[in-house]
């Protein structure tokens, strides 16, 4: 959640972006509302990102955490080297 929120406030605009493109085949993983994602599944869990007006689902395993913060990373045009540092700490 730390570097979902800290990603958001470095860019807002480039963080709408990247989680707009930011899904699976059948499950939203971002949106602006808890419904949007209860929406998709019942069983996301949504959490709020803590300073930001974003939600995210939480019932995902590490791996698919890791895709997410990762994709984020590559849209908002980070270097490969500092995605792949913060991808390794989670």
């Amino acid at each position: 959640m730390l570097i979902l929120s800290t990603l958001y406030n470095l860019n807002k605009q480039a963080f709408v972006a990247a989680t707009e493109s930011n899904h699976g085949r059948t499950r939203i993983y971002f949106a602006n509302d808890k419904e949007t994602l209860l929406a998709s599944s019942k069983q996301t869990k949504p959490r709020l990102i803590p300073d930001t007006s974003f939600w995210v689902i939480t019932n995902t395993n590490t791996n698919r955490k890791r895709n997410m913060i990762e994709q984020i990373m590559q849209d908002m045009k980070f270097p490969v080297e500092l995605v792949e540092k913060v991808c390794g700490t989670i």
